[in-house]
């Protein structure tokens, strides 16, 4: 390997280890199905009833955890 290949090869695993990070970052703010309950609603009026469903979070801490949108730090 020459020179100028080992300078490329070192910059790529520099920017791996990056994303890496990354990754691990945002897997860490990821929520999933099983965080959720299913709230089941039905309305009832003159016309008739409706019927739709809600959900919640489990855990509201996980909800607190998550960056806000304006918050470009995680990027």
């Amino acid at each position: 390997m020459n020179i100028t290949e080992s300078i490329k090869f070192n910059k790529l695993q520099e920017e791996n280890e990056i994303l890496k990070k990354e990754l691990e970052e945002l897997k860490q703010q990821q929520l999933y199905k099983e965080d959720f309950k299913k709230i089941a609603n039905t309305s009832f009026s003159s016309k008739g009833h409706t019927s739709f469903t809600t959900w919640e979070l489990k855990d509201n801490s996980l909800y607190d955890k998550l960056p806000n949108k304006e918050d470009k730090t995680c990027i």
